[in-house]
């Protein structure tokens, strides 16, 4: 008689606190779960996944699936996720002491002592955790020690060790993923249901698709890791600035299967950077085209690579119906591009966007603004660049946002250095990303602050975000709007004050959003 595989327990932790009357949009699919449930699926073992997002009793079902498992696991990335993820690990812990508890994701490999010192973790992977998991859960299955295993972070005689480094591989390295366990249906009911939820990070629909007529979503990691060197992210340090990708013709042929299997109508990439190889993209394009599959795509690509691309490349690009692509222009100073280590030339983002928005692409645009030792000039000339570009391409997201310090970067010990005083625990590091409720931290002189603020309200007049009124009334505000942007005056924004008086009148303020709490003794 075969003796039946053991059973091993993923959880995905929320990614926003659901107390605040926030949601991620719900095409954000469980991948990483997926990812790394392929080889012990592969093996015979038995997989139960419990993502957050569509487990109401999440921390119960948790602790049920836990009884008599091999191990149980889970990844986040910095956010809310930290927190949620902890206060489950620590339930976990206190009702199976003997549990192997093994942690992966962006924010645990570059803090695995933080996970070790808590006790909620006996080995955190660090970095590409595909094999390193499989190898995990063959060790614990035969008892073996986990010094073994290559990749992963382990306390030996109360200190923390290393084991051996683990090379990032290809995805042909892979078992293929088990779509089998995602109970799709469950995230596309959330997508097109109607919700008072505010959702978070959607992106813009496309099409003929609208918020009353929502599209099916769909999320899928092409790619792992990126070439570039930014101070301000930490994937140089896990990934060593390392790129592996699906070929192009590949991956539209898995897309066009999995579009057929699972009927959705928008897919996002959640890669760290999409566009590095322009052969790969050009024959997903033409790949898409080619299988006539009936979808819209979006994902990431920098400044620098579109301007290599060719014409007839970004033309594929609109063909095959990419209807977003999200870029990180970051700052606005040739001095500060110097500095982050970005090397974007400033003349190129306004025509690296103009590229896209002629192709009917929107252009995603990410900016930053108080990184160490930024001058308030240089904080400024990114607003100013920020708001030449909106104005510019309407079509445009042209977002500026508060510098964070992430642990595994060259900024972050910049940020140390001057004097930044880092979350404690995991209740402070689960809320240091919510830019809405705590980005008064940032340590931003004061007139920034404010123009930065004015800088949002008009952007998001120009978008013609008030949708009540007479028309006449909304171009009205929106061409005041235009003219701020383009001449960066903030004076009396009399629009502003009108559109600030109809988000109170239509109850879209939020006055009785409270910080979560932490748990007792966290």
């Amino acid at each position: 008689m075969i003796q039946k595989k053991k059973k091993i327990v993923l959880f995905l932790p929320h990614r926003a606190d659901p107390t605040r009357g926030e949601m991620f949009s719900a095409d954000l699919l469980p991948l990483e779960l997926l990812q790394i449930a392929s080889g012990p699926v592969a093996d015979g073992f038995e997989v139960v996944m419990v993502d957050a997002m569509i487990e109401p009793d999440y921390i119960a079902k948790v602790l049920e699936a836990c009884d008599g498992a091999l191990c149980f696991a889970s990844s986040c990335i910095l956010g809310y996720q930290v927190y949620d993820g902890y206060i489950v690990a620590k339930a976990v812990r206190e009702k199976f002491p003997s549990l192997p508890i093994i942690w992966g994701g962006w924010f645990p490999s570059v803090t695995p002592r933080m996970y070790l010192d808590a006790g909620i973790a006996d080995a955190v992977g660090i970095g590409q955790g595909e094999l390193t998991f499989r190898e995990v859960v063959r060790a614990l299955d035969a008892g073996a020690d986990l010094a073994t295993v290559p990749g992963l972070a382990i306390k030996r005689d109360g200190h923390m060790v290393y084991t051996d480094h683990r090379a990032v591989v290809g995805f042909d390295k892979f078992e293929p993923v088990p779509w089998h366990l995602l109970e799709y249906e469950r995230y596309a009911e959330l997508q097109v249901k109607p919700t008072r939820m505010k959702v978070r990070h959607r992106f813009p629909l496309p099409g003929h698709w609208t918020p009353e007529n929502p599209p099916r979503g769909f999320s899928y990691f092409s790619s792992f890791g990126c070439p570039e060197p930014c101070t301000f992210c930490c994937s140089p340090l896990v990934t060593g600035r390392r790129w592996k990708a699906i070929p192009g013709r590949q991956l539209a042929e898995e897309i066009a299967e999995l579009q057929q299997r699972f009927k959705f109508d928008v897919l996002r990439f959640q890669d760290a950077n999409f566009g590095v190889h322009e052969k790969r993209t050009k024959e997903f394009c033409e790949g898409l085209v080619d299988l006539k599959v009936p979808i819209h795509w979006n994902g990431t690509i920098e400044i620098e690579t579109i301007m290599r691309y060719k014409e007839e490349t970004l033309d594929l690009l609109e063909s095959s119906k990419c209807h977003l692509l999200w870029l990180g222009a970051e700052t606005g100073t040739k001095e500060m591009q110097e500095r982050i280590k970005k090397h974007i030339a400033i003349e190129n983002i306004p025509l690296a966007i103009g590229k896209l928005a002629k192709r009917n692409i929107v252009p995603g645009t990410f900016w930053i603004i108080g990184y160490p030792g930024e001058t308030r000039e240089s904080m400024l000339a990114t607003l100013r660049q920020a708001a030449m570009v909106k104005h510019a391409y309407p079509i445009a997201g042209s977002e500026v946002y508060p510098f964070r310090p992430i642990p595994g970067t060259e900024d972050f010990e910049s940020a140390l250095k001057l004097g930044y005083e880092p979350p404690k625990d995991f209740h402070e590091w689960g809320k240091c990303f919510e830019y809405k409720y705590n980005s008064h931290n940032t340590p931003l002189p004061e007139d920034v602050r404010e123009h930065w603020r004015l800088y949002n309200n008009t952007a998001a007049i120009y978008d013609k975000h008030v949708q009540e009124g007479p028309e006449w009334m909304r171009d009205t505000l929106s061409r005041i709007a235009g003219w701020r942007l383009k001449n960066g005056r903030y004076g009396f924004p009399i629009e502003q004050k009108l559109f600030d008086v109809y988000v109170k009148v239509t109850g879209q303020t939020q006055p009785g959003a409270k910080d979560y709490q932490p748990a007792v003794d966290a």
